[in-house]
């Protein structure tokens, strides 16, 4: 596999949070980028902002459009090297107020798009052998935090996809790994701040979106070619 395939990573969720600070590092590192976003505008303008990169838009929650993300690779002739699954959504709420949709939604975007682009990817005409595929879990599918049913049993569902396809995907090297950071500081949490108290369950205060982008690197790296199948808390002193 050549350095220049060994660079072109597919990032989801890239116009916010995690998925923005790695799509942005991986530029400063001259990776090549393919981004999908969800809005066609705001995926335009980070694609803009960062040298006009390759981008596809996306609605995760629609399993049927995904494909077309790997037919646009095919069709600009890009070979990926890597996957970063980032895009994210859910909102607190408990278990006696919760409906249909607001379990169905984090399930679709965390864990069936998942499985879909892992099944995308794995074909040799999309991916390099000794690839690497991260998928952003949470440390909540640990803590269980009450409110969060829909998030965190979607979260331990992409576990469980991330475990097995770490498994199947060692036929062609690829590697499959998951970091589970605990709070950190997007708009995500803006929206949970008035309901937990996030200082007093994390000692080490909210984590910025380009520590855990750091984290996400060392996962595509070749420093991290005997790693598959972990799963890497970044818990800011969160006892777990």
């Amino acid at each position: 596999m050549s350095d220049l395939q060994k660079k072109n990573i597919l990032v989801t969720g890239c116009t916010s949070g995690i998925g923005l600070e790695v799509s942005k590092l991986l530029h400063e590192l001259d990776y090549g980028l393919l981004l999908v976003g969800r809005n066609e505008e705001k995926t335009r303008s980070v694609s803009a902002q960062l040298g006009n990169a390759l981008y596809y838009t996306c609605d995760l929650r629609d399993s049927g459009k995904i494909k077309d993300i790997f037919s646009y690779c095919q069709k600009s002739g890009v070979m990926l090297g890597g996957m970063i699954h980032c895009a994210g959504c859910g909102k607190s709420m408990p278990i006696r107020c919760i409906q249909e949709k607001e379990v169905k939604e984090p399930m679709q975007v965390h864990y069936y798009a998942f499985l879909e682009l892992c099944r995308y990817f794995y074909n040799k005409k999309i991916s390099c052998d000794g690839s690497s595929i991260i998928a952003v879990s949470s440390i909540g599918s640990i803590t269980k935090r009450k409110g969060s049913v829909a998030y965190t049993a979607s979260k331990n569902a992409l576990n469980t996809a991330v475990s097995i396809a770490s498994k199947e995907f060692l036929k062609r090297g690829i590697r499959v790994n998951a970091i589970q950071p605990a709070y950190v500081d997007t708009r995500m949490t803006e929206d949970l701040e008035s309901l937990v108290d996030i200082k007093k369950q994390q000692p080490m205060g909210l984590i910025s979106p380009r520590d855990v982008a750091y984290m996400i690197e060392f996962l595509l790296s070749e420093k991290s070619r005997y790693i598959t199948g972990a799963f890497i808390p970044i818990s800011a002193g969160m006892e777990v």
